[in-house]
């Protein structure tokens, strides 16, 4: 196994592209893009030990310090933008789950619980449909 020290650190852009994610500012395609290689993910069904999965990911990249933070205004942003029809109930579902799959983002740990329980449902309710 891979000590996380010999992973190799995040680009400035890669960094930026996290960040940019988080606020709807970069999408799915740029994000897996400028990731390459660092960080792979599933967001359909896959068969994985004879079942169906929804979702993977692979991180192959040192964790930032600090780590990209995850707040109450990055989620109501996120609601604001599906209920003004910017995006689509599965982009919203796609972005809960990258932020929770993603071990570069944290959540605001004043508001760790609450943040958890929005990006678990947006993830796995909105998913489903």
């Amino acid at each position: 196994m891979i000590q996380e020290s010999q992973l190799p650190p995040l680009s400035e852009p890669q960094l930026d592209v996290l960040r940019r994610f988080a606020l709807f500012e970069a999408d799915t395609a740029e994000l897996r893009s400028l990731l390459s290689g660092l960080f792979e993910f599933h967001l359909e069904l896959q068969p994985v030990g004879g079942r169906l999965q929804r979702r993977s990911a692979a991180g192959r990249f040192r964790l930032p310090e600090p780590g990209i933070t995850i707040t109450r205004e990055h989620i109501q942003n996120a609601l604001d933008r599906r209920r003004f029809s910017l995006i689509s109930e599965r982009d919203l579902a796609e972005w809960a789950t990258i932020l929770l799959i993603n071990d570069a983002y944290v959540l605001d740990p004043a508001d760790e619980d609450l943040i958890a329980e929005w990006l678990n449902d947006l993830s796995v309710n909105l998913g489903a449909t």
